[in-house]
Formats: structure tokens, C-alpha cells, sequence
């Protein structure tokens, strides 16, 4: 499914590579896991809600696990408003993803 058709998925990627130029940037849409559950209690099959985000980046260096997921949530600030409900991180560095 192409991006222009998950417009949320879209502007994660977007914002998370122009801002933090990642080494690795795997985005996980797992929406359809939690149909019917809070964030999409409809059940529609179209929602973008739930996200599992892993990110390896210089920009993380010197910085603690919960400023560097701070960094994330202002990035995707937009996109936590306008749905997304759940958003699972993962944030290392170059050099802790190589160990």
C-alpha cells in the first residue's frame, strides 16, 4: 500500500527522516491489530492509530532514552492529534544498534 493511501504513515516517515536522518527508520503500522479496541472503536479498516517506531539515529547521541523519545512525540505532535493513538518506540544510536 503506497504512502498516498496511509497519509499518517506518510508524514511519520517524512518528519522522523528530515528531521533526525536516520541511520534505520522502520515504521510498523499495526492499526489493524487493535480494530474495534480504544483509538479506533469503530473498527474502521482504514484507521492509522496504532504505530510501533524504531529509529536509529546520531541525533540520540548523549541524549537519555526519555529525551530522545521526548524528540519524537514533537515531531509527530500533528499526528498524535489528528489520531494516532499508540505509538511504540524504539530510539538508539549507531552505536548501540551495532552491539
Amino acid at each position: 500500500m503506497s504512502t498516498a493511501m496511509r497519509p499518517i504513515y506518510g508524514r511519520i516517515q517524512y518528519k522522523l527522516t528530515d528531521a533526525l536522518q536516520p541511520a534505520t527508520l522502520v515504521i510498523k503500522d499495526e492499526s489493524f491489530q487493535h480494530a474495534g479496541h480504544s483509538g479506533n472503536p469503530s473498527g474502521d479498516p482504514d484507521a492509522e492509530t496504532h504505530f510501533n517506531v524504531e529509529v536509529v539515529s546520531e541525533a540520540f547521541s548523549g541524549k537519555l532514552p526519555v529525551a530522545r523519545h521526548r524528540m519524537v512525540y514533537a515531531l509527530l505532535d500533528e499526528e498524535i492529534k489528528d489520531g494516532v493513538h499508540a505509538l511504540s518506540l524504539k530510539t538508539k544510536t549507531p552505536a548501540e544498534a551495532a552491539k
